[in-house]
């Protein structure tokens, strides 16, 4: 009996084992295949996810940049104050800007901020830092400050706490009164202190004061060559312009 197999069946061994492979193959590159739009996709979402970080952290980084923005107007605004520089604090604010303090609502850079500042806190001398007098000081919340950007960048809300000197002309009508005032006397200072609350708005890329609000919550009489600190009652407005020459556009009642 011959040890060799038939031909024929050695062939048929060949065949079968050659379908094998074949489909063994098949099946691996289907897989293949089939795996290539998953890893397609992970890679996908994997890129959305970092453009959304880098997004993200684009927007934080901006944002902080704009704080840092308004808070040098906050301060070039006290610096020009402190140095009298009233009219150049005036240009700090947008055209159609409102302020208010001691009562009175001032409207328009260039009519009723410029009156406030460029006239009665000139003649006033208001606006010089001054530190706060001892016992005057507010508690820790109120000195907490904030600047708040609107997501679209182009308006923001600040809260500064302020101590500064102020002050408002004597009330008597006399020619003695009014020649003391001319030369710089006639005016009752005070130290005022309380929270400045400001809104602004981009202007031509650049930040101003739409409106500004000072809340004054101590006003003392003190200073430095004395010993004593007395509380000082400021009269509010209670005339407009032009009934008041330095008055308001509109008086504010008390909250």
């Amino acid at each position: 009996m011959s040890i060799f197999k038939p031909e024929t069946e050695n062939m048929q061994a060949d065949k079968g084992r050659r379908s094998f492979i074949w489909k063994i193959g098949a099946g691996i590159s289907a897989a293949a295949v089939a795996a290539v739009p998953v890893i397609g996709k992970a890679v996908v979402s994997d890129d959305k996810e970092l453009k959304g970080r880098v997004d993200s952290l684009s927007r934080q980084v901006t944002a902080m940049e704009e704080e840092k923005k308004v808070r040098r107007v906050y301060d070039e605004y006290k610096g020009l104050l402190d140095k009298g520089m009233y009219r150049d604090a005036v240009d700090l604010f947008s055209k159609e800007a409102e302020v208010i303090y001691n009562g009175g609502l001032f409207r328009g850079k260039d009519i009723g901020i410029n009156r406030l500042y460029c006239n009665y806190f000139r003649t006033c001398m208001s606006g010089k830092q001054a530190g706060y007098a001892p016992g005057f000081a507010p508690d820790t919340d109120a000195q907490n400050e904030t600047v708040e950007v609107a997501p679209d960048q182009k308006s923001a809300n600040a809260r500064f706490s302020y101590s500064m000197q102020a002050g408002y002309p004597m009330e008597m009508d006399s020619s003695l009164v009014e020649m003391a005032r001319l030369q710089g006397e006639g005016i009752i200072k005070y130290r005022e202190s309380g929270i400045c609350e400001m809104a602004l708005v981009k202007d031509n890329g650049s930040w101003k004061i739409k409106r500004l609000e000072y809340k004054a919550m101590s006003r003392a009489d003190y200073r430095h060559d004395r010993n004593n600190v007395n509380h000082v009652n400021v009269p509010r407005f209670s005339k407009v312009y032009p009934q008041e020459a330095f008055g308001p556009d509109k008086l504010i009642k008390p909250v």
